[in-house]
C-alpha cells in the first residue's frame, strides 16, 4: 500500500487530500484507478463514500496508479457496482479514506483525521453504502444477509407517511396500524435485515452522517438508493407502526434507524449544542475498531473538541480517556465533576471482560458496550451545559436540575500517576438496606438482585419512630420518580405529586398481586422491596397502613392520567435506568445504582450535581455509582444546621 501513495505524498499545511477516479470500462478486478492529490479547498467537486471496512480477512485487490492495493470485500463489491450505476459518470472523484489515505503512515492518518470533518462538509455529494441486497460473500451477520426489497419498503413507508401529515400522533398511528399486519404488504424482515447492517451501529459512520450535506446524501443497498430525507420519514412512519416490536423491526432495528434520526434532528436545529460526553454516552453501544475512536471519531461534531488533543499513536487508550475527563474537569473548561458520574454505566463491570482493570473507577470506560438511552444517568439532565442529553428536539431545555452541591466548585487533586482523584466533599451516610432489583445497572434483564435487609436499629427496631407511614410513603413515591415529573429530568413536582397513584398500585397489589390492574414491572418491583425495613417497619406495613381506608380505581383508570404517569416514570428509574431502593443508617432513602452494597458510603463532592456511592478500599474508595437521596439533592448537606464536615476524600 505504501508505494501507492508515497508517489503522490499530501502536504499537511495546505490540508491536502487524495482523491480517486475510476474510468469505467475497466477490470473490475484491477480498476486501474487514479489517486491524485488536491488541496481540499480547491479540489475538484467530488462524493465521499461512507460505509463499514468490516472483516478484512479476504481483503480484495486493487491496481491505483500502477501499484497493488487490497481493500475489504464489502467496498470491493461497491466499487464493483459502479460501472453500472448510471448516478455515477466515469469521471466522477471520490474520496474513500482507506484507499486515498495512507493506512502504513501514522503521522498521514493523523492529519487526515483532523480534517475529516472538513472533508465530508466540502464533499459536494456523500454517498452511504450499505452493501449488496444479498450478502452472499457473509461479510455480515446472519440476521443482516438479505435486505432484498428494503429501499423499495422504505419508499412504502414514507408515501405512507404523506397520508398522516398534519395529523395528531394518536390519529396517525391509529391510521399507520395497519401497516403491521401482512396484508399490506410491508416486508418488516427485509428492513429490519437493512437496519441490522453494521453502519447504523459504528461511530464514525455518525460523523460522516452528520457532517453530510442533508439535501445531497443518498442511502444505497445494491444499485437502490434512497435519499436521506425520504430515509428518515420511513423511519418515523415505522415509529408510528411501533417497529420496535419484535414482529416488525425488533428493538435493535428500531433504535438504530431511530437513533440517527434523532442525532440529525439535533444537528441540524442545534449544531453546536452537541457535547462530547454526552455522544460518548448515547452511542454507547456503537461498534469501533480501535477503543480511541469512541472519542475520536466524534470530535468533529463535539461543540467541545477542544477538550481531546490531537490524535498521538502513541497515546494509550488509558491516557485518552483519563485526559479527557481531567480536562472536562479544569476550571477553564466545565469546572465540574459531573463527568465522573458516567463511570456508573461505563465501568469495567459493565465491560464483562476477562482483561485487566486498566482504569480508575473515576474515569468513565467508553469500552463497555451500554445501550444509548436518552437519559444514562442524572448528571445527563438537560440544563447541564457540559453533560446534557438528546431528549427530543420539540422538547426545550429547562433550568430545573439537581445541585447536590449547590453552587460550588470542585476541590480536587489528581495525582502524578493519574489513577488517584483527591476530592473534598461530604459524607452523608451509609447505606444499611438495598431492595431487590432485576436489573443490572445497564438495564439489562439479570438473574434478580436479592433484598439486603437493613440491621442498623434505627431501621430495624420496632420502638416508635418519629416518622409516620404517611411521610415514609410519600418519600418512596418521591424517590421512584427521582423528584421529577418527566422522563427527561426537566419537570420538577410538588412532594406529594405521586403519591397518591403509588398508593393505589399499592392497593390493588394488596387485593390480587396477580391482577391485569397490577402491571408487570411494579408487581416485580413491589415484590422485590415489599420486605425492606424502613424506620422499624417493612415498606409492605407502611403501605398498607396508608391503604386500608382507600378503594381501588377501576381497571381502565391504571392506563391513564396520572396513574399512568407514575407507572412511565417507575419504568424509567426501575428498568431504564435500573435504579434501587436504598435505606441508610440514619433513615435517609434515596435510589442508588444496582452495584451498591450494605456498607457503601453516600456523598456529595463538591462541584457534582448528584450524590455518589463509594465503597471503601483500604484507605481510599471506589466510585461504584450515582445516588438520588431524598432531601439532599440541592444542596441541603452544606446547610449549616446539617452540621456534616467536610473531607478529603480519594477514590481510586
Amino acid at each position: 500500500m505504501t508505494s501507492t501513495h508515497q508517489d503522490k505524498l499530501l502536504h499537511e499545511p495546505l490540508h491536502t487530500i487524495r482523491l480517486l477516479q475510476l474510468p469505467q470500462g475497466t477490470s473490475t478486478s484491477t480498476f486501474d484507478g487514479n489517486l491524485i492529490p488536491f488541496v481540499l479547498a480547491r479540489s475538484p467537486p467530488f462524493i465521499a463514500l461512507s460505509y463499514t471496512w468490516g472483516a478484512t480477512l479476504h481483503p480484495e485487490p486493487l491496481t491505483i496508479n500502477g501499484h497493488s492495493l487490497h481493500v475489504s470485500s464489502n467496498l470491493h463489491s461497491f466499487l464493483s457496482l459502479i460501472s453500472t450505476m448510471k448516478d455515477f459518470p466515469p469521471d466522477t472523484w471520490w474520496w474513500i479514506d482507506s484507499i486515498c489515505i495512507n493506512q502504513d503512515d501514522e503521522r498521514e492518518k493523523s492529519s487526515q483525521m483532523e480534517i475529516m470533518g472538513r472533508i465530508y462538509k466540502t464533499a459536494y455529494r456523500t454517498v452511504v453504502w450499505l452493501g449488496e441486497e444479498v450478502d452472499s460473500l457473509h461479510i455480515f451477520e446472519q440476521e443482516a444477509r438479505d435486505c432484498r426489497g428494503a429501499i423499495k419498503n422504505l419508499y412504502r413507508l414514507c408515501d405512507e407517511k404523506k397520508h398522516v401529515d398534519g395529523k395528531s400522533k394518536v390519529e396517525s398511528r391509529a391510521a399507520m396500524a395497519w401497516l403491521r399486519e401482512p396484508k399490506s404488504g410491508v416486508d418488516w424482515r427485509a428492513l429490519r435485515c437493512l437496519f441490522l447492517r453494521p453502519w447504523w451501529k459504528r461511530v464514525w459512520t455518525l460523523q460522516e452522517f452528520l457532517i453530510s450535506d442533508r439535501m445531497r446524501l443518498t442511502f444505497y443497498c445494491g444499485t437502490e438508493g434512497i435519499s436521506r430525507h425520504d430515509l428518515e420519514a420511513a423511519v418515523y412512519a415505522s415509529w408510528l407502526c411501533k417497529g420496535w416490536d419484535k414482529e416488525l423491526l425488533g428493538r435493535k432495528g428500531h433504535e438504530a434507524g431511530w437513533n440517527r434520526r434523532r442525532m440529525s434532528q439535533w444537528y441540524f436545529e442545534r449544531p453546536h449544542g452537541m457535547g462530547l460526553v454526552a455522544m460518548l454516552a448515547y452511542v454507547g453501544d456503537s461498534g469501533v475498531t480501535k477503543p480511541e475512536d469512541r472519542i475520536y471519531s466524534l470530535l468533529g461534531i463535539a461543540k467541545d473538541a477542544h477538550l481531546v488533543p490531537p490524535f498521538n499513536s502513541k497515546s494509550s487508550v488509558e491516557d485518552t480517556y483519563t485526559n479527557l475527563v481531567k480536562a472536562f474537569i479544569q476550571p477553564e473548561n466545565y469546572n465540574s465533576l459531573d463527568i465522573i458520574c458516567y463511570s456508573h454505566l461505563f465501568n469495567d463491570d459493565a465491560r464483562k471482560s476477562d482483561s485487566e482493570k486498566i482504569l480508575p473507577s473515576w474515569v468513565p470506560d467508553w469500552r463497555a458496550h451500554v445501550e444509548g438511552k436518552v437519559i444514562p444517568v442524572m448528571a445527563s439532565q438537560g440544563s447541564s451545559e457540559g453533560t446534557g442529553n438528546f431528549r427530543p428536539t420539540g422538547v426545550h431545555g429547562s433550568d430545573v436540575a439537581y445541585r447536590a452541591s449547590g453552587s460550588t466548585k470542585p476541590v480536587f487533586n489528581i495525582d502524578s500517576s493519574n489513577k488517584n482523584l483527591t476530592c473534598t466533599g461530604i459524607v452523608i451516610d451509609i447505606i444499611d438496606g438495598l431492595g431487590g432489583s432485576g436489573y443490572d445497572d445497564a438495564g439489562e434483564l439479570i438473574e434478580s438482585l436479592p433484598l439486603q435487609q437493613s440491621i442498623c436499629e434505627f431501621n430495624a427496631a420496632t420502638t416508635t419512630t418519629t416518622t409516620t407511614p404517611l411521610s415514609i410513603t410519600e418519600i418512596v413515591s418521591r424517590c421512584i420518580a427521582l423528584d421529577r415529573k418527566d422522563r427527561y429530568l426537566s419537570e420538577s413536582m410538588p412532594a406529594d405529586f405521586f403519591h397518591d397513584s403509588f398508593l393505589q398500585f399499592c392497593l390493588a397489589y394488596f387485593q390480587r398481586p396477580t391482577s391485569a390492574k397490577v402491571p408487570a414491572f411494579f408487581r416485580s418491583w413491589f415484590s422485590l422491596n415489599k420486605s425492606l425495613l424502613i424506620h422499624g417497619r417493612s415498606l409492605e406495613e407502611h403501605c398498607q397502613e396508608m391503604v386500608k381506608d382507600m378503594s381501588t380505581p377501576e381497571a381502565k383508570k391504571f392506563r391513564e392520567g396520572k396513574l399512568k404517569e407514575f407507572y412511565g416514570r417507575l419504568e424509567d428509574t426501575i428498568v431504564t435506568m435500573a435504579r434501587r431502593l436504598v435505606v441508610c443508617e440514619k433513615g435517609n432513602l434515596g435510589m442508588a445504582a444496582c452495584r451498591a452494597r450494605k456498607g457503601d458510603l453516600v456523598v456529595v463532592l463538591l462541584g457534582c450535581s448528584v450524590p455518589l456511592v463509594l465503597r471503601r478500599e483500604g484507605k481510599a474508595f471506589e466510585l461504584v455509582g450515582e445516588c438520588y437521596l431524598d432531601g439532599f439533592m440541592n444542596g441541603e448537606a452544606l446547610e449549616e444546621e446539617k452540621k456534616l464536615a467536610k473531607q478529603e476524600l480519594r477514590i481510586v
